[in-house]
């Protein structure tokens, strides 16, 4: 066994990580370190334990974890095990050691018994667990398992480890354990045995039996007769003598624990069970015959186990480990009565593990508490096989089995009527129920009373009793009703009923009139029923109740009315009573009262449910037809405020027809209702009902929205306000308005006592009033009973049998409401499908039945084979991990693991597969793993393994991971349901999300998942993202980006009851690395829904496709956020149903719209692209073959959405402020009642006002007339080119008939456009429309932001082909520009036609730039300053951003500030583009003032000006050019940044203003702004007096502030690259004047420097350049030494990218100034590359690196052109000023005076080493025309060394040549002779003259020199008065 970090070679192959890397980690056992919160104790297995060390291996090297690495890793994949080679024996070659070990390990008592003789019993061991591998079996045993038995030289009998090939094993072998390997899934070939370093040959017998790596070996035979196991062979086993006692011991165990099997090839387990761990050695093989019950210490297989199929055995162990196999198999149905092999994973002490074969720097491994760890090991566990009839481990539910509704016993007096005491006097007489007074045959005036003096008389004609002569309100009715009681005695605390009906008559009122009663809205103005109680000679009166007429329920004047009421009697009342009065008064003075009706009365039958049925319709009489009271008391209804009302039945006929109703008024709260109760035990869990009632109201305008409200005391979850029903908004015009819905019985329905029912309202309160209610027809009726019985398909439960535990998914937002059963009985169909009834009933579920298609799943989840972590209180279960073991295929199939894996554990999960790398045939598949502490299965580093049919409930974390480099792992059919959030954000793993808790959590991109379920993330279903990383073991970063990978197969997935998303897909670039839309992101076939988020949420997925799918239920269908070229297709997108809306309520989780924010929407997409590059996909969204339904009722259904809409946007990507996200439509049907596609006012809002959307196939037209269209928004601007193609669609958008539209977008500024419309005229037609600009509005930062469109303003035109023009006005009509319009072109329509580039013309309008461009910085000026507008800036982050700082300014004005925190932020402004246009290669001048501040506003000591720009130490002026990369199309435009253009000038000082200057040639674009950054981190800006003016260009003075007279660095730069300090220097000049130094300089050209504007210097034209410079050390002038010469001045320009570099000013004369002061000139002839060139520079190049250079007194002008005299400076008295040398480091020039004359100066030559050594000048070769005459004329005088005179003859004087440059054919040279025939004086001057003709050929010349030359070399040359003048 190896413990390589085999995953290593994935992410080597997807990083190009080299074998280093690899070798760095491949030995390091990673992963297992101490799990948190575990014990310090430890139980040690060490390998000396087991012996297995072999005594040939001591003192031998493994091999170097670096050997030859990449064919590890390749044999890693393979599927190969190494060990070391070991040294190759002679045969016959003896050990010493070894017999003396032998002899070690015999067993006490000396020799081998005989055969027959005293013989230990079967199943005794010889020696301790784990002391050997050489295990001393028992005869019989060893005879029974058909083992090779061998003699030692001590006749001990050992059993020999067998090996693949022929074994030449002895005793000493195997007591050694050396065993090349333990176990193999397939025979080793000859390569094998080659790879393993062996050189021994290895034999096997003939008949090769318990070899652990033989197929046929260690395997059950089948059963028969007999079944025990096979009994030895005579004289094999045990003795005769002992036979009959332990066989029959032997026999009955047998029977019990193998169960009828029998087995060969093996010995048992029990043979090595002793008081500790439990070793399986390496080589043998062992069979599991444990009792049923057993316990040990630890399991360690080394060797090979087979637990034989169905054996039945419970094992509890602290840990088991599997080096070796585990074999076990289970074939029966699946029942918790057929549970076969149980592991019970025990502890919570931490175990060590130890590998048996010794690895090179392996240290043993804390694998933790309760380890099942599978480390070079396999597993073959087969409790389910993949075969045919094998069934399925979950299936959809087709149909539920109901439950009937209960019938619970009546509860006389709650449930049932009760009937009236017994007569006391006469038990023969019944005592009646009711006592009714109608009239109709008189008035029994012994017991009606008037009293006080009233009158009572009877109205015979009406049968009424009436009261007349009411003078006091005590006056009224009186009813003597002690004969009843005393007969009929009264029920104590017993309800009875009081229905009087009354009509009041006052003759101060008309018929009809408002009572004063009702008037004054008081209980006092209102009559009174009162009950007096006589009692008992000495007891006195009681006056013990009275009870109001609500002014709500009397009636008006002369008006019939009904007075309801309830009574009892206490213990107290009917004690010692003689006399009971019913009294009605209060009364107005004067009045008439007439009573048709008194009834008495206990609660009829009609009051309560039917004894025979009470649970079908739970509420009495909400119809208000059957009444008791003669049809008018409100009985049992009931007023929770009868101070204030009480519900009244009324009538209304309504088309003939007679109708009561239940009235409330004078309500004072939103619970102000009707109230009742219900029969509590009618509510049986998961039974459904069904709410409905009538409603209206009066009394207000405003609409009411109302809840139907159940409440009461419950048994487990405390005071319950259920809202099982919400009724949508209605108005009092609606009249009466039906709500109705359903609702599912669960834990909060389990009343105490019978709950009361009410109706709340919204929408009201104090300030808006309370309406009065009617209602009608309220109902609670049984619908349907729970789900006793589950119907299913009877293939895919072929293996599931009774008392076999089974999962159902939640049909609610959340998979909290999952349900568990058991089944109870299996029932078979007619139709092949079975019913499965349960043991007890379940809530309700939706069902294919329901719901085809997306039902509910239902899981067996008990499985035969059982691995379980103990409950010891704690979240930390067992855990099974198959840990680094390459190229073994694990078969893990049909096992429950139940409380496995540990909370919040690193590694410690249910099932792990870690960093195995390639497993290729490993199945982890049909397993249940239920009440997980920590995942499902988690697949981290591991390959080619099949994840199938498993099934997850109840898991904390996620339930199936994937980590980064996990690959080629088949995922298909496995189920997740119900992940709950035990894991949280506090109690996480550092750098895991199991938070989240998602159904599947997948990080590779190369994987396979095909037909999975997501029921119940806790986020989501399925978390698929993709990582900007690629992570391996520990997250260790292994390799690049894998965003841009391809994705495996993703098809036939399901995700539902997600409290989140269904899918959330997230980083899908795969496009980016083929730029291929066929080879993209492909998503087949999902179905979401019942989510309570999105049913697929999409982010940045580039160019994915949606191939079918089916969505339901959902907040959002799907969300596609920040993805560009989206197809959808084959869809179908459903709203919420009603059969949903129905089911869930306010406690079965969630509904959908839990936020009033979220909107309810088929698909929310964007409205914007994320990606404008000119690679990227380009368009939005590409819709075919979809169908939306059912958003036309969610509003309907929940109130609390703003909007459901079956298309809606994104709020936050309209970065534009307009549509640009190019979508298009076909074959789409969208079924909305309300003809809404989506809601084009709310897109408006969102920023998205010009949508337009490409009909291809017209399938949207509302007429289903077109061909093809476009929907857009109903606006002119949108449609008014169209004419009469256009017709208005429901929610603000219209539907253009036979129409395409393509788009273009002008970006403008946002500031002073607000009023702006951009108008587009079709020249065909003239028509025109006028489209508005749009902005995105966030914030100020977000207003003023340069880039994304912030500080822009969008108008886009969407148009069909034609010719159009397009042109901006304001708000008045004239045509205006917006600073710029940036002119960008939608990628081309899918459909045929749409406008294209080249349709439009844009007019622009005349503008004057030499007068609007002079500045073109607006707001520059502090002065005039009073805010920031149209200031911009580039800070993506915080809030404050530009701000106006009063007084702050540099001269008091108002400044500008900016807060800061990243160097490349800045505050920038836009340029007018027509001001660039037409100033584009002009000069332009920077200048702007600013101030530095740190964070607290102090002077920011930081600033360096003279470090360069790209250090970020100073602030810097950047252009910013937007440039198109293609013209043809003008589809994407690029920013390029020109930067360094202004820079801030020295001296600067910290505590003042800095001056920010430069020069440069104004670029032209599109767009184009100017940006100050580059300053530090978190350095604060203060601005002011900027400006941006031109430049003019000026031939005497091409060099700017040349003296410093400006005292500061303007215009001047640096030449090179480095950190040169350029420092300004006052006074420190020529004369007391100001001076420039450099220093710090690392290259010899690296000096001062400035940019030229020379664009009025022509061709030909001649430059003269001078300056005064000096070093800090002495230079040589005349050597060109780089260590000691002088500098000189060059000129740089570039035009075109074609660059000259010109020396063009030496220091001639030896004779610098006072101070050391050189001067430096020279004349250059300007050249036709360098005309108006793009740039131009001038610096001083040569000085040694070392030294400062110091300048002053600059100069650089146009020498204009004199053709008749063509020398300067001829008379010398300028000194050596245009005059140098003909060779630098050949001669020398001083300065001498007198000249010529005794005045003046002139040039001495000397030291000259060749006649050919003097002078030269650059004459102006313009004037050399062919034929012109010239006379040239001189003064020279000769001097030797000691300058005494010398006199020339003939070839010794001096002579005069043009010297003619650049010619046609090369250099041409003329020579003048003295033509003056004069004797040369030797001391004094002597004239020169000549004339000359211009020849043609130095006419051609593009440089000419004057030479003065050829004079004897040991002579000095002093010349004066040299002119070159032009004949007349």
């Amino acid at each position: 066994m190896k413990f390589q970090n085999a995953i290593l070679a994935i992410a080597t192959a997807l990083s190009g990580a080299n074998n280093n890397m690899v070798d760095a980690k491949i030995w390091n056992l990673r992963g297992f370190g101490n799990a948190s919160n575990n014990n310090n104790n430890e139980v040690m297995m060490k390998n000396d334990e087991v012996n297995t060390h072999s005594e040939s291996l001591v003192g031998e090297e493994l091999p170097s974890p670096s050997a030859n690495m990449g064919e590890l890793l390749l044999n890693e994949q393979q599927g190969e095990r190494r060990l070391p080679k070991k040294k190759k024996k002679n045969k016959g070659e003896d050990k010493g050691g070894d017999d003396e070990e032998g002899a070690s390990k015999k067993k006490k008592g000396g020799d081998k018994k005989k055969k027959g003789g005293d013989k230990k019993k079967k199943g005794q061991k010889e020696q301790e667990i784990g002391d050997a591998i050489l295990i001393r079996a028992p005869e019989d045993v060893a005879a029974k398992a058909g083992c090779d038995e061998v003699e030692d030289d001590d006749g001990d009998r050992f059993r020999r480890i067998l090996k693949k090939g022929k074994s030449k094993a002895n005793k000493e072998d195997v007591s050694s354990g050396r065993c090349d390997s333990c176990t193999t899934s397939e025979d080793r070939t000859e390569a094998d045995i080659a790879a393993s370093h062996f050189d021994v040959p290895v034999e096997v017998p003939d008949d090769p039996t318990c070899d652990p790596d033989d197929k046929d070996s260690c395997v059950e035979t089948g059963a028969g007769d007999d079944d025990t196991l096979i009994p030895p062979e005579e004289g094999e086993g045990a003795s005769p003598s002992e036979e009959g006692e332990v066989g029959a011991e032997f026999e009955a165990t047998s029977r019990q624990l193998m169960d009828g099997r029998r087995l060969t090839g093996a010995a048992g387990l029990s043979t090595v069970v002793g008081g500790g761990p439990v070793v399986v050695p390496c080589g043998t093989c062992l069979v599991y015959d444990l009792g049923a019950e057993a316990t040990i210490g630890g399991l360690n297989i080394i060797g090979k186990l087979l637990v034989p199929t169905n054996y039945k055995s419970t094992l509890s162990t602290p840990y088991v480990f599997v080096q070796g196999e585990l074999e076990m198999s289970d074939d029966q149905p699946i029942s918790e009565d057929n549970t076969s092999m149980k592991i019970v994973l025990t502890g919570n002490t931490d175990v060590m593990f130890t590998p048996h074969e010794p690895v090179a720097g392996a240290a043993p491994l804390n694998a933790g508490e309760k380890p099942f760890l599978v480390a070079g090991g396999k597993l073959n566990i087969r409790g389910w096989d993949d075969v045919e009839g094998s069934g399925k481990t979950w299936t959809p539910i087709l149909a539920m089995a109901e439950a009937d509704r209960l019938y619970p016993d009546p509860i006389v007096g709650e449930t049932a009527a009760r009937t009236a005491l017994p007569h006391l006097k006469n038990p023969t007489i019944t005592c009646p129920n009711k006592i009714v007074h109608d009239f109709e045959g008189g008035v029994d005036f012994s017991v009606w009373k008037g009293g006080d003096g009233n009158i009572l008389s009877y109205d015979e004609a009406n049968g009424t009793l009436t009261a007349t002569n009411l003078r006091l309100d005590s006056q009224g009715f009186r009813l003597d009703f002690t004969k009843l009681t005393k007969d009929c005695p009264i029920t104590q605390d017993v309800t009875y009923l009081v229905t009087i009906r009354l009509k009041i008559e006052d003759p101060t009122l008309e018929d009809g009139a408002v009572s004063i009663c009702e008037t004054n809205n008081h209980k006092d103005h209102c009559p009174k029923l009162g009950r007096s109680i006589v009692k008992a000679e000495g007891k006195g009166w009681l006056y013990d109740k009275e009870v109001n007429l609500l002014p709500s329920s009397i009636g008006r004047n002369n008006e019939w009315f009904t007075f309801a009421s309830e009574w009892t009697w206490s213990a107290a009342e009917l004690t010692d009573d003689v006399a009971q009065v019913f009294y009605l008064k209060n009364f107005k003075p004067g009045q008439i009262i007439h009573m048709d009706e008194f009834q008495f009365e206990l609660p009829s039958p009609k009051a309560y449910a039917p004894v025979e049925d009470p649970c079908l319709e739970l509420v009495v009489n909400g119809d208000a037809e059957n009444a008791d009271g003669r049809g008018w008391h409100h009985y049992p209804m009931w007023s929770g405020r009868t101070d204030r009302f009480i519900p009244t039945i009324l009538e209304e006929t309504v088309d003939g027809a007679v109708n009561k109703y239940w009235h409330i008024e004078n309500r004072v709260w939103i619970g102000d209702s009707l109230h009742f109760h219900v029969n509590h035990q009618c509510f049986m869990l998961g039974s459904t009902y069904t709410v409905s009632l009538r409603a209206r109201f009066t009394g207000k305008t405003h609409p009411v929205t109302y809840w139907f409200e159940i409440k009461g005391s419950t048994a487990t979850k405390g005071y319950r306000y259920n809202k099982p029903l919400y009724c949508p908004s209605q108005s009092a015009a609606d009249g009466w308005v039906t709500c109705s819905g359903d609702f599912v019985v669960d834990e909060y329905y389990e009343f105490t006592s019978s709950p009361e029912i009410i109706l709340v309202t919204q929408d009201e309160n104090d300030s808006t009033g309370y309406v009065d209610w009617d209602f009608d027809d309220v109902s609670i009726k049984f619908k349907s009973g729970p789900a006793a019985g589950l119907e299913v398909s009877g293939s895919d439960a072929a293996r599931w049998g009774v008392n076999s535990d089974v999962h159902i998914t939640s049909s609610t937002l959340h998979g909290q409401d999952a349900q568990d059963g058991r089944v109870k009985a299996v029932s078979q169909k007619a139709n092949g499908n079975v019913v499965l009834e349960l043991e007890n009933p379940i809530t309700p579920v939706f069902s294919e039945k329901e719901t085809p298609g997306y039902g509910v799943e239902i899981a067996v989840t008990s499985r035969n084979i059982k691995i379980i972590g103990e409950d010891d209180g704690t979240y930390n279960g067992g855990y099974l991990q198959v840990f680094h073991t390459p190229g073994v295929a694990q078969v893990i199939e049909g096992v429950e693991f139940f409380n496995m894996g540990q909370s919040s554990r690193k590694n410690r999960f249910a099932i792990q597969l870690l960093y195995n790398g390639d497993v290729e045939g490993t199945s982890i598949s049909s397993n249940s793993i239920r009440q997980s502490n920590m995942r499902c299965i988690s697949v981290d580093g591991t390959a080619n393994a099949t994840i199938a049919s498993n099934v997850g409930a109840g898991i904390s974390g996620h339930c199936f991971y994937f980590d980064r480099i996990s690959a080629d792992n088949m995922v298909i059919d496995n189920l997740a349901s119900n992940m709950n959030n035990r894991i949280n954000w506090n109690n996480r793993i550092d750098g895991w999300d199991d938070y989240d808790a998602d159904g599947f959590a997948i990080w590779s991109p190369f994987n396979h998942f095909i037909g999975n379920v997501a029921a119940g993330g806790h986020k989501r279903g399925f978390r698929y993202y993709i990582d900007w990383r690629t992570l391996g073991e520990d997250l260790i970063n292994v390799g690049p980006n894998m965003r841009r990978n391809p994705i495996g197969t993703f098809k036939d997935n399901k995700a539902h009851s997600n409290y989140r998303q269904g899918f959330h897909l997230a980083d899908f670039e795969q496009f980016f690395q083929f730029r291929d839309p066929e080879n993209v992101p492909v998503f087949e076939n999902l179905s979401a829904y019942r989510n309570r988020e999105q049913g697929i949420y999409v982010m940045n997925c580039v160019h994915c496709e949606f191939n079918g799918g089916f969505l339901s239920d959902n907040q959002k269908g799907i969300e596609i956020r920040r993805s560009d070229g989206i197809t959808l297709q084959d869809f179908v997108i459903q709203g919420q149903t009603e059969l949903f809306k129905n089911y869930v309520t306010d406690n079965n989780s969630h509904k959908l719209c839990g936020h009033s924010g979220w909107t309810y929407e088929g698909i929310h997409m964007m409205g914007t692209l994320w990606r404008y590059g000119h690679l990227d996909p380009g368009f939005g969204i590409r819709v075919k073959n979809v169908v939306l339904s059912g958003f036309d009722k969610e509003k309907e259904y929940y109130d609390n959405c703003p909007s459901t809409e079956p298309i809606g946007f994104s709020t936050d990507t309209h970065y534009g402020g307009h549509f640009d996200y190019k979508t298009s439509f076909e074959n789409v049907t969208v079924d909305d009642g309300r003809d809404i596609i989506l809601d084009g006012c709310r897109a408006a809002s969102y920023g998205y006002p010009d949508i337009a959307f490409n009909d291809i196939d017209g399938s949207l037209d509302p007429d289903k007339s077109a061909s093809n269209g476009v929907l857009v928004t109903d606006q002119p601007y949108m449609t008014g080119l169209f004419g009469d193609k256009c017709k208005s669609t429901a929610g603000c958008m219209s539907y253009c008939a036979e129409i395409c539209l393509g788009m273009v977008t002008f970006f403008t500024e946002r500031f002073g456009t607000e009023n702006y419309k951009l108008k587009v005229t079709d020249t065909a037609s003239g028509l025109s429309i006028d489209i508005p600009g749009n902005v995105r509005t966030y914030n100020e930062r977000w207003n003023t932001y340069a880039y994304d469109g912030g500080a822009e303003r969008t108008f886009a035109a969407s148009l069909p082909a034609g010719q159009y023009t397009a042109e901006f006005v304001d708000e008045f009509g004239n045509t205006v520009w917006p600073m710029y319009a940036e002119e960008q072109w939608a990628q081309a329509p899918d459909c045929n036609g749409g406008v294209s580039i080249g349709d439009i013309t844009v007019i622009k309008p005349a503008m004057d730039a030499a007068t609007e461009c002079v500045d073109m910085v607006r707001n520059g000026d502090s002065a005039t300053r009073s805010d920031v507008t149209p200031w911009i800036h580039t800070k993506w982050y915080g809030e404050i951003v530009n701000e106006l700082k009063p007084g702050e300014g540099i001269d008091g004005g108002n400044a500008i500030a900016m807060d800061r925190t990243y160097h490349w932020t800045g505050i920038a402004q836009n340029l007018n583009s027509m001001c660039t246009d037409a100033r584009e290669g002009e000069w332009y001048e920077f200048s702007a003032w600013m101030k530095m501040t740190d964070a607290n506003g102090n002077p920011s000591t930081n600033i360096d000006p003279n470090r360069e720009w790209w250090r970020n130490q100073a602030p810097i002026l950047t252009i910013n050019d937007r440039q198109y990369r293609d013209t043809s199309t003008k589809q994407h435009l690029y920013n390029a940044e020109h930067r360094n253009l202004a820079a801030l000038t020295r001296p600067y000082n910290n505590d003042e203003w800095g001056h920010v200057h430069g020069i440069f040639k104004m670029p032209t674009s599109p767009r184009l702004w100017f940006e100050l950054e580059r300053a530090p981190d978190n350095v604060k800006f203060l601005l002011d007096s900027a400006s941006l003016t031109p430049l003019t260009c000026n031939r005497d003075g091409l060099v700017r502030n040349g003296n410093l007279e400006t005292n500061d660095s303007a215009y001047w730069d640096i030449w090179g690259g480095g950190d040169v300090v350029l420092d300004f220097l006052p006074g420190a000049g020529p004369n007391g004047g100001n001076a420039l130094k450099t220093s710090s300089r690392v290259h010899h050209s690296w000096t001062q420097s400035q940019a030229l504007n020379i664009d009025c210097v022509n061709a030909g034209d001649r430059i003269a350049f001078s300056a005064k410079i000096k070093t800090s050390a002495d230079c040589l002038i005349y050597s060109w030494d780089y260590n000691q010469r002088c500098n000189d001045i060059f000129f740089h320009t570039d035009k075109d990218n074609v660059r000259e570099y010109t020396r063009v000013g030496y220091i001639t004369a030896d004779t610098p100034d006072e101070g050391g002061w050189h001067h430096v000139h020279g004349i250059h002839i300007h050249s036709e590359n360098g005309e108006k060139p793009d740039l131009a520079k001038l610096y001083f190049a040569d000085a040694n690196p070392n030294w400062d250079v110091y300048t002053a007194d600059v100069k650089a002008y146009v020498l204009e052109q004199n053709c008749q005299a063509l020398v300067e400076n001829s008379d010398m008295e300028e000194k050596d000023l245009y005059w140098t040398y003909t060779d630098r480091d050949r001669s020398k020039v001083k300065v001498i005076t007198p000249g010529a004359g005794g005045s003046g100066h002139a040039l001495r030559l000397y030291d000259r080493d060749h006649s050919w050594r003097g002078l030269r000048q650059v004459l102006d070769p313009r004037c050399f025309v062919p034929g012109e005459e010239f006379t040239i004329n001189a003064k020279f005088r000769l001097t030797d060394a000691l300058l005494a005179g010398v006199a020339c003859v003939g070839t010794e004087c001096p002579i005069v040549k043009l010297y003619g440059r650049k010619c046609p054919n090369g250099d041409v040279t003329e020579k003048f002779s003295n033509v003056l025939d004069m004797p040369w004086d030797s001391e004094g001057w002597n004239n020169y003259e000549a004339t000359f003709a211009v020849s043609d050929e130095i006419a051609a010349c593009g440089s000419v020199e004057l030479w003065i030359h050829e004079v004897n070399p040991s002579w000095n040359i002093e010349i004066d008065d040299v002119q070159i003048n032009a004949n007349a």
